[in-house]
């Protein structure tokens, strides 16, 4: 099978640009991230299982699914083409596609597993080894970076007693994948360091959604954390930001609980 490894170096643009593939770009927090790094001027990719996108920020969407090994590598050969005249300072992969199930554990199926599984964790692992076949030919003095979107329930257990006016209960299963997620970070980040790839991850704490959540689950959950409140998806972004932006080039395998605290009670 035919190797990704492009020179993504061209004479069409003088100005060094940097280049983000971002999955699940539709969701909540992939179009915040992607809002986040457009105002740093990045070219964006994005996809999704949605027909089209629903993200302004995307230069580039491509619909697919990251649990399709296929679909992974299709995605980043559709952008060869708007690609092939950038001169780029740098690359970088946001895994950002997750899912979730809220029946309870006693009644998981087999079905309901496999897919927060395969989501949570096959999709991770396709996408940073073809981002890793993608870069590896790559100048070296081209900033590579991954950074994958956990769960401050990779971290802990969820208190089940703040669910009182949602069904939205956190199930085993997803923070088992996120706790995978964080497993895979640190895998990755010590396999490709000799390819010079900073691979870090973020694990937020409840992230704000009226449209999701009732008064009664942000006021409990609000309790548990230092700081009295939820995340904003614009704080997640600019984690991912700072950590995609790859400026402190010692960092990787590190996993940044954007908890307001709550894992220090």
């Amino acid at each position: 099978m035919a190797r990704m490894g492009w020179e993504f170096a061209g004479t069409k643009q003088t100005m060094k640009r940097r280049l983000a593939y971002i999955t699940g770009s539709n969701g909540q927090l992939g179009i915040a991230i992607a809002a986040e790094l457009k105002q740093h001027d990045w070219i964006l990719a994005g996809i999704d299982t949605a027909g089209d996108s629903s993200n302004a920020h995307i230069d580039h969407f491509f619909t697919g699914s990251v649990c399709k090994k296929t679909d992974v590598r299709d995605f980043f050969k559709s952008s060869q083409d708007i690609l092939c005249d950038l001169d780029l300072e740098g690359i970088s992969l946001i895994n950002n596609a997750g899912v979730a199930v809220f029946t309870p554990s006693e009644e998981r199926t087999e079905s309901e597993f496999d897919y927060v599984t395969k989501v949570n964790l096959l999709g991770p692992t396709y996408c940073t080894t073809l981002f890793k076949e993608l870069v590896e030919n790559n100048s070296p003095e081209i900033i590579k970076t991954v950074v994958n979107i956990s769960s401050i329930y990779g971290l802990q257990s969820p208190n089940s007693s703040i669910y009182t006016d949602t069904a939205r209960n956190s199930s085993e299963v997803y923070g088992a994948s996120k706790a995978g997620v964080i497993q895979l970070t640190k895998y990755f980040a010590c396999k490709y360091a000799e390819n010079g790839i900073s691979i870090n991850c973020v694990a937020p704490g409840g992230v704000l959604n009226e449209e999701l959540q009732g008064p009664g689950f942000i006021g409990n959950y609000s309790s548990l954390v230092p700081m009295r409140r939820l995340c904003n998806s614009d704080e997640v972004a600019k984690l991912v930001y700072f950590l995609a932006e790859g400026s402190v080039k010692y960092l990787t395998a590190q996993v940044i609980a954007l908890d307001g605290g709550m894992g220090a009670w």
